[in-house]
């Protein structure tokens, strides 16, 4: 009976897994209401053995795609793996495997590059303090979106912006 009931969370899980990737503490609390703490232990320690759990592999993927796929920033991705119920260590590493691998101001070009396609180039002070605003709710930091900004706005109207003309 116990070996059923065993056989039958981990179907449950699969299942959830077929789906789409989860941190251990989002499958927990996913199959929690199907078994008790122990239960879950059991069978949450036997998919990390075999790797189809692991926290640290999800937090890199998700991550990188946030990062480099739907342009979001460094601070918003952090904010998305920590709703994720990931550790802050797991977080924090792979936010800085990327920035070593790819780096974040290269990523904010790139975003950009493709916002400024659709969008254009602001020529006025109004223009790129709304871009610049746009930026920082992507979650980039101040420091990288004003690096970038000054390296891709025309140098008259980033003059204007400057000086507040």
């Amino acid at each position: 009976m116990e070996e059923d009931f065993h056989q039958a969370l981990m179907r449950r899980a699969g299942s959830l897994l077929r789906r789409r990737a989860y941190s251990r503490a989002e499958l927990a609390e996913k199959l929690s209401r199907f078994a008790g703490p122990d239960d879950l232990r059991g069978v949450l320690d036997r998919l990390q053995e075999l790797d189809l759990l692991n926290d640290a592999r999800y937090a890199y993927n998700l991550a990188f795609q946030r990062l480099t796929e739907d342009g979001w920033g460094p601070l918003k991705v952090r904010e998305a793996l920590q709703a994720r119920k990931l550790a802050s260590e797991l977080i924090e590493a792979a936010l800085e495997r990327i920035r070593q691998e790819v780096g974040f101001e290269p990523i904010l070009t790139n975003y950009l590059d493709r916002h400024c396609r659709r969008s254009g180039i602001p020529s006025d002070p109004k223009g790129i303090q709304r871009l610049f605003q746009h930026l920082r709710r992507r979650g980039f930091p101040d420091d990288q979106i004003y690096n970038v900004l000054r390296r891709n706005i025309p140098g008259q109207a980033w003059h204007r912006f400057e000086s507040g003309e």
